[in-house]
């Protein structure tokens, strides 16, 4: 039987969850399905994950799709897709991150594709541009998710805020979906933790707080700075950042004039040898989806501080307890307010406690392992399109309208 062609796009390939995520299944996709991958281009700065690919089968690229909002650019992305879309004449047409779910969108109601469905891996709703901004694309996304079949939430509390609190598309249209990721290559990383301390000059009474990610306003990374200031009176206490963008001059500055406990790395292809070295991790986002560094952490042993936004709370494995005013200690880390003298009691409490340390640690691979493994993500998404897929045959030989949640979009 000739098998159903699926289209996925995604606005880049860089650094983060979303790209991730999009190599796993375009791989893993290929026994089920006939599949493509349009991409966009990697702006200065980024760090290309193209590699994640393996191979460029089946990879199809749009250098003028881009992060930024440009409008001849956009308009360009937008014929170029919708070309793409009419000589493929797939099935699904399955995107990804902001900008692509916009253009690939639009593309896809243009060229008559069946099956539209979105992905959002966070949302841009809170925390990156102004009001008068935040609006606009609020809006476009309710209009977007009247013509999409089917929206993806990575997190139950990313449904809950886009149905219930942002209200860009209806409860019963929302598929939840969590992340995955391989992560068997992180639950033995013992062995590598002596090597690893000893690359970064710790000693076996140090306590390695680990921060990693993109190094852009809505990580926070004023908070971040501010708990490695106030920690400067706990020799034991030594902060490590991973990672590259916009603001890693702030970062490399502080780590090179007054902050002895802090060391910059930049960014890392490989994270493991790190998190061997971690006696914790920490996040310090404004906003956030669902935060591949906290998963991988956490199938490495090692318990979490992070902020209380966005998809972090659903990575709190029960129960939740409250220790201080607005600090949760979760069975796997601790979850905060953006107050960095909170983030640095709770800190604190790891630090002198190997015990709690290791509990929550345990905890916490447990949770990993259950909830994020990629094999999961590939049975989970695979059995959506099936459904979709059986639906819509369904309509083409009834005249049936579309399903109950394309019918309350559109009442």
């Amino acid at each position: 039987m000739k098998m159903k062609k699926l289209v996925r796009i995604i606005g880049r390939m860089n650094g983060g969850g979303p790209a991730r995520q999009v190599a796993y299944l375009h791989r893993a996709l290929r026994a089920s399905f006939d599949t493509r991958l349009i991409v966009g281009a990697i702006e200065d700065g980024e760090q290309d994950m193209r590699y994640l690919l393996q191979d460029a089968s089946g990879v199809l690229e749009v250098p003028s799709m881009s992060r930024s909002v440009r409008g001849w650019s956009d308009l360009v992305s937008l014929v170029r897709i919708t070309r793409i879309l009419l000589r493929e004449k797939p099935d699904i047409v399955h995107t990804h991150t902001a900008k692509a779910g916009v253009i690939g969108r639009i593309a896809a109601l243009l060229s008559g594709v069946p099956i539209r469905i979105h992905t959002y891996h966070g949302n841009v709703f809170q925390g990156y541009f102004g009001k008068t901004a935040t609006r606009l694309i609020m809006a476009t996304e309710r209009l977007l998710n009247r013509f999409t079949t089917r929206v993806i939430a990575i997190s139950d509390s990313q449904a809950e805020e886009l149905a219930e609190r942002f209200h860009v598309a209806r409860r019963p249209q929302i598929a939840i979906v969590r992340n995955g990721f391989d992560l068997r290559a992180l639950a033995d990383l013992d062995k590598l933790r002596g090597q690893a301390r000893r690359h970064l000059n710790l000693s076996d009474n140090d306590r390695l707080v680990v921060w990693a990610g993109r190094l852009v306003p809505i990580k926070n990374l004023p908070l971040l700075l501010q708990v490695v200031g106030l920690a400067d009176r706990l020799p034991q206490l030594k902060f490590l950042v991973a990672g590259d963008g916009p603001l890693r001059q702030q970062v490399e500055t502080a780590a090179a004039h007054g902050r002895g406990n802090l060391q910059f790395l930049g960014w890392q292809k490989d994270i493991k040898p790190l998190l061997a070295a971690a006696d914790m991790v920490l996040l310090t986002s404004r906003n956030e989806g669902t935060s591949a560094f906290l998963i991988e952490a956490m199938a490495a042993g090692k318990p979490f501080i992070a902020t209380a936004v966005g998809g972090v709370v659903d990575l709190a494995a029960p129960p939740l307890r409250e220790i201080s005013k607005h600090c949760r200690a979760a069975a796997n880390g601790f979850l905060t307010p953006a107050d960095p003298q909170a983030i640095l009691s709770c800190i604190e409490r790891l630090a002198y406690s190997p015990k709690l340390a290791a509990k929550m640690g345990a905890a916490g691979r447990s949770f990993a392992l259950a909830n994020h493994a990629q094999e999961r993500l590939a049975e989970e998404i695979t059995g959506l399109y099936r459904q979709l897929l059986a639906g819509s045959k369904a309509r083409e030989h009834t005249g049936a309208p579309a399903t109950a949640a394309e019918e309350t979009l559109t009442r």
